[in-house]
């Protein structure tokens, strides 16, 4: 059996042992019910045609206990057989910086389960360098852009023959000047995917420790 293997049958031990806890619930009564016209005399407790249900129990009490027992000593084993071959199964991963390294299976977990993560999240939050803007100066890791609105007001008057009219009359111009220091959005999308071959190299990593023999215990 591979820690891959044993990773499954795990899996299958849970289900397993689910469906005999509800069992379990289920064996300790067997249940009768019906409607009845009264409860003394030659008729007393007779069930009326039509009402009576009953429920009957598929396996006994130790029988559910054995099972469960069993179930739990094999899940034991096997979680322990794990846990050691978790510090000796081995397998070799070229990282973000391109060395190549040996790692052992909770190791690889880590960088799945809580190093990756972050890498995308914080390569996710760089600022961005705004697009379709008007540059009027830059520099090696910087632009500077201004963007402007058009501040109007509207004026009202009467003709002689007591017509509305309006005139729009421009007040100004409001200037917004923005020094820029965002990267631009290529080099993030080439960090996220550099991000995620890693991510993907991981993935290969575990599946090849996961081929290890499972350990036998002492």
């Amino acid at each position: 059996m591979t820690l891959g293997d044993a990773f499954n049958r795990r899996k299958k031990l849970a289900s397993d042992l689910r469906s005999w806890l509800n069992r379990l619930g289920l064996a300790g009564a067997e249940r009768r019910s019906y409607r009845t016209a009264g409860l003394e005399g030659d008729d007393a407790y007779r069930p009326e045609p039509g009402t009576e249900k009953a429920t009957t129990r598929a396996y006994t009490v130790p029988e559910c206990r054995e099972r469960i027992a069993a179930i739990l000593a094999e899940d034991e084993e096997l979680a322990l057989r794990i846990s050691r071959t978790n510090q000796r199964a081995r397998a070799e991963i070229e990282d973000l910086d391109g060395r190549v390294r040996t790692l052992s299976v909770p190791e690889l977990l880590v960088l799945k389960d809580d190093v990756i993560p972050k890498l995308e999240q914080a390569a996710r939050a760089v600022p961005l360098r705004a697009d379709d803007v008007g540059v009027y100066d830059s520099g090696d890791d910087w632009i500077r852009y201004r963007t402007v609105k058009r501040v109007e007001r509207k004026r009202e008057s009467f003709s002689d023959k007591g017509l509305k009219i309006e005139e729009v009359e421009l007040v100004g111009y409001d200037i917004a000047e923005v020094t820029d220091y965002g990267l631009p959005r290529r080099s993030q999308w080439d960090e996220i995917d550099r991000i995620a071959e890693f991510a993907q190299r991981v993935k290969q990593a575990i599946n090849r420790a996961n081929k290890t023999e499972l350990v036998e215990l002492d």
